[in-house]
């Protein structure tokens, strides 16, 4: 529970100096202290920090190569204020934006809270773990076949387009299930029973032989 907490706190302490690097201070009349003692604004900064937390991570062994420097580093620095997240969450084109600003952000909390900062060196061993087992993406175009364009138009939402054939026929309705578990912790507009139906068909029937 305390980690959790201190995730959203510092989260939450983050956006507040990102923000507050791009805008002026509003005048005090603007300022509406609540009963908490917190500002409209904060709290607004405290509420998209408890809505905006990444997907349920992964346990540290179930991570590529969980032996590999790149893995231990994910586990002892990504984890100081979220889940543990995949390789696979973002594909190696959105991870260089991701990983700055998680960066940023470390680097702006304050020190009280004690989150540990990785190195330089250790950034980049991090960054190309992270690159190496990423999202396989799929390309210009997908494999033909009922339920491609549901797929391209649902999937596409919150990252770049998986290649199909990147899980097999048996894994794919966990890998599923997995990501609408992700869109209901992120407040998205539920799939409907058809969509459901023509996205998993489509990814079963190209999806890889292995």
């Amino acid at each position: 529970m305390r980690g959790n907490w201190l995730g959203v706190r510092g989260l939450g302490v983050a956006l507040a100096f990102s923000l507050a690097a791009c805008r002026e201070a509003p005048p005090p009349a603007q300022q509406a202290v609540v009963s908490s003692g917190l500002s409209q604004q904060d709290q607004l900064l405290l509420a998209a920090a408890s809505v905006a937390l990444p997907p349920p991570g992964v346990k540290p062994g179930d991570l590529p190569e969980p032996a590999s420097m790149g893995a231990q580093l994910a586990a002892k620095y990504c984890a100081q204020c979220h889940e543990l997240p995949a390789p696979s969450m973002h594909s190696a084109t959105d991870w260089p934006s991701v990983v700055r600003r998680m960066w940023l952000r470390m680097d702006l909390l304050p020190p009280d809270l004690g989150v540990q900062v990785p190195t330089a060196a250790e950034r980049s061993a991090m960054f190309g773990y992270l690159i190496q087992y990423a999202l396989q993406v799929s390309g210009t175009s997908l494999p033909a076949g009922p339920g491609r364009a549901a797929f391209a138009e649902v999937c596409s939402r919150c990252h770049a387009l998986p290649d199909p054939r990147m899980h097999s026929r048996q894994d794919w309705p966990t890998v599923f299930q997995r990501m609408e578990r992700n869109m209901e912790r992120m407040k998205l507009k539920p799939l409907t029973k058809t969509q459901t139906t023509d996205i998993l068909l489509y990814l079963q029937g190209v999806a890889s032989r292995r």
